[in-house]
């Protein structure tokens, strides 16, 4: 075998070597956001979560929520949870994470500053 007939093997497994290195990687693509609503005059509140953009998910928790006073409290994105907790005081607390635990453990802290007794509804994820 001559030098000559070994270089375009050389080559091409540069050329394949630098191709995979310039392929983008496969991204995950998440999506999904939340709104927790909160009305302090009866402590009802709704927690939407999945919605297109952060402006459906704001609208949709109000609209489920449908008290005057009823006020968007938390945001939440793609890959993040959201919840709260409210004590009977009248005291509530939001919290988001990256996982369920992550935001009911902030929910709980939260509202623990304004009171005792605070009970913590079960989170939900965005993707």
């Amino acid at each position: 075998m001559s030098v000559q007939s070994g270089k375009p093997l050389v080559l091409m497994a540069i050329l394949s070597f630098a191709g995979g290195c310039a392929m983008p990687a496969k991204i995950e693509m998440t999506d999904g956001y939340g709104a927790v609503a909160y009305a302090p005059s009866t402590q009802d509140w709704r927690l939407r979560w999945k919605a297109a953009d952060p402006q459906r998910a704001r609208q949709q928790a109000l609209a489920d929520c449908a008290i005057a006073d009823c006020r968007v409290i938390l945001e939440f994105g793609p890959g993040e949870c959201g919840t709260l907790a409210l004590n009977p005081q009248g005291g509530v607390g939001a919290g988001r994470g990256a996982t369920p635990a992550a935001a009911e453990t902030a929910a709980l802290d939260e509202c623990r500053r304004v009171g005792a007794d605070c009970r913590v509804a079960q989170a939900e994820c965005n993707e």
